[in-house]
């Protein structure tokens, strides 16, 4: 999934937009700088193993939209119940949904190879 899907898909489970609908520019600047937030985080802890511009994994891609819902919802009339699903999902301060990603994205470069003797 690639920046631009992520920004709709999380502007879809904010219920901004209609699936399949176009955001305002406003919501496409928002939904950009959550983005931008949470794959900042993830970078931080090297974590973040694609480029900025290209296509994350499959793996990670419901926990990272819901750290961007979660990133701007308050900024949305969300229902209480909706609101209530996005912060159990990604937990206190997202910390469920970030060692997610970093535990699926740990499974998929361990190094598996045997210890080499010097």
């Amino acid at each position: 999934m690639t920046k631009t899907e992520a920004k709709q898909r999380a502007a879809e489970l904010l219920k901004i937009v209609p699936i399949g609908q176009s955001m305002e520019s406003q919501d496409d600047t928002r939904m950009g700088e959550a983005y931008d937030e949470i794959y900042a985080k993830l970078q931080i802890n090297g974590t973040a193993i694609w480029a900025s511009s290209g296509s994350m994994p499959d793996e990670v891609v419901d926990d990272f939209v819901h750290l961007m819902a979660d990133n701007k919802i308050n900024l949305y009339p969300v229902s209480d119940n909706l609101y209530a699903k996005i912060k159990s999902r990604v937990g206190k301060d997202g910390i469920d949904s970030l060692n997610n990603i970093r535990r699926q994205l740990g499974d998929v470069y361990e190094d598996l190879s045997p210890p080499t003797d010097f």
